[in-house]
């Protein structure tokens, strides 16, 4: 039932509003302006009838304080006074009236304005109503674009990070905007790496519990705390807004788009590693073998070097020794026949040398190109992993709370 406050210094205009009404509002009676303004805010009516002349604050001036009210401007209000003129009517429009109605009246036209201003006071609410939530919805929707965006703005970031310390440093941005506590936990190839958005150490308790969560469902909620979990990711969160659950969803929407990327980096970064030690192993094994041919080379050419030596040798001293032996004839031809052979045989041997070094030479250049080449792709492989962006924004430091888990 709706409630109207009659304010009037005539009891006859009460006893004859009360007979009109009673039984379909609630009515309340005052005889002054003052008296209406002190019982207005405590008695919050639905409607006003408003007497416009009356000893001390007059109608209009009623109205106009009324209106002045943001707290008690809506409230309708209709004037009744024994004049009708336009002036007067213009008055109670400036003063901020609803309507006017003309003393003395009939009940069904006091009836009749009260419904339409009952009506248009219901629609009116209804669409206040409406507007609420159409800006609650608008916010939402601004607040999930706003996610979104963050969310987008960190798969970018994420892919070109260079190792773990990276990527949970893009990841706490995020997170330090939407105000959220969180542990991050990354599965390298050796072991879990922890790490807190607080810049501090993570607490053992919260580190086992984690990590015993991690091979639990994607989403785990206790308390104001989740945890979700992706093959080789998982973010706890500390505190999840429980009195706002537009905005618990939308951070349960908003996560899971940015550590799916997360994982997937980190198979990129596990992936990089490994060929890059692979292709360190490579290059360091080239290296080896190039070594290796060389000293292989050198010891042919010492071994050739020593070969020839000896040869020289041995016909400087048959030069002069070969007179003192007394041999005959057939016996030095022989033995200088021998020797010629021998030399030969020597000579043969050196050119075939010769070609093992050439043939030694290709191969060694070979692996020095292929040495070479690896190195190149060692160095693409470097600056794929190591040309992270620099953040222009730095993380936010200086946390030295230490946030327990429990």
């Amino acid at each position: 039932m709706l409630s109207v406050l009659i304010i009037d210094d005539d009891k006859i205009t009460h006893k004859f509003i009360k007979r009109a009404l009673e039984g379909v509002y609630e009515l309340y009676s005052v005889f002054s302006g003052e008296e209406g303004l002190e019982k207005i805010p405590e008695l919050k009516p639905d409607l006003i009838l408003l007497d416009v002349e009356m000893p001390g604050k007059n109608g209009y001036e009623v109205c106009e304080l009324l209106k002045s009210d943001t707290a008690l401007e809506h409230i309708p209000v209709i004037f009744l006074s024994s004049h009708s003129t336009l002036r007067e009517r213009m008055q109670g429009f400036e003063a901020g009236a609803d309507d006017f109605i003309v003393k003395p009246f009939q009940p069904e036209d006091l009836r009749a304005k009260l419904q339409v201003i009952s009506r248009r006071q219901g629609t009116e609410k209804s669409l206040s109503a409406q507007v609420e939530e159409a800006q609650k919805a608008a916010y939402a929707a601004l607040s999930g674009s706003s996610d979104i965006g963050q969310a987008f703005y960190f798969i970018e970031r994420c892919h070109n990070v260079a190792n773990y310390e990276g990527l949970a440093e893009e990841f706490f941005k995020i997170t330090n905007n939407l105000n959220l506590t969180c542990t991050l936990v990354i599965q390298s190839d050796v072991n879990e790496e922890f790490y807190s958005s607080k810049l501090n150490q993570v607490p053992p308790l919260e580190a086992d519990l984690i990590s015993l969560l991690r091979h639990e469902k994607r989403f785990f909620d206790f308390g104001c705390r989740t945890q979700i979990n992706y093959q080789n990711i998982s973010l706890l969160i500390k505190n999840m807004p429980l009195d706002d659950m537009h905005r618990y969803g939308r951070i349960k929407d908003l996560f899971p788009a940015m550590l799916s990327a997360a994982d997937t980096k980190i198979n990129q970064i596990v992936t990089f590693n490994s060929i890059k030690d692979q292709a360190n192993e490579i290059n360091q094994s080239f290296n080896m073998v190039v070594k290796a041919l060389n000293r292989v080379k050198e010891s042919i050419n010492d071994n050739q070097k020593a070969g020839i030596k000896i040869m020289r040798d041995m016909l400087i001293e048959l030069d002069r020794e070969l007179p003192r032996m007394g041999l005959d004839d057939d016996q030095e031809q022989y033995l200088i026949n021998r020797i010629d052979l021998s030399i030969i045989d020597a000579h043969d041997t050196s050119s075939i040398l010769n070609e093992i070094t050439k043939y030694f030479d290709v191969i060694v250049n070979d692996f020095k190109k292929q040495g070479e080449k690896q190195q190149i792709l060692l160095e693409k492989i470097t600056n794929l992993t190591t040309s992270g962006i620099n953040a222009d924004g730095d993380c936010d430091e200086g946390y030295d709370m230490d946030v327990e888990l429990f």
